[in-house]
């Protein structure tokens, strides 16, 4: 069940994209349809991962590096 539902997920993620970037390169879009299918593919790997429960670093992290033992000294008693 674990593998079945992110690849569902990546199958009609994937037929999606395939016709929207289709419909962009027919009208003459071309770096829309290539913008647009690169930002889907980007959004079909971070989806997959947190099907799958795979715990992903946040933005949140270098700013907890830096601030974290500013605060702990301001704390201090």
């Amino acid at each position: 069940m674990m593998i079945i539902v992110p690849a569902v997920y990546i199958f009609f993620l994937g037929v999606f994209t395939i016709f929207q970037s289709r419909r962009l390169w027919i009208g003459q879009d071309k770096r829309e349809a290539l913008i647009c299918a690169l930002s889907m593919t980007l959004s079909a790997i971070v989806g997959m991962l947190l099907i799958a429960e795979v715990e992903l670093p946040t933005f949140v992290l270098p700013y907890k590096i830096v601030f974290e033992p500013i605060g702990k000294l301001i704390l201090s008693p």
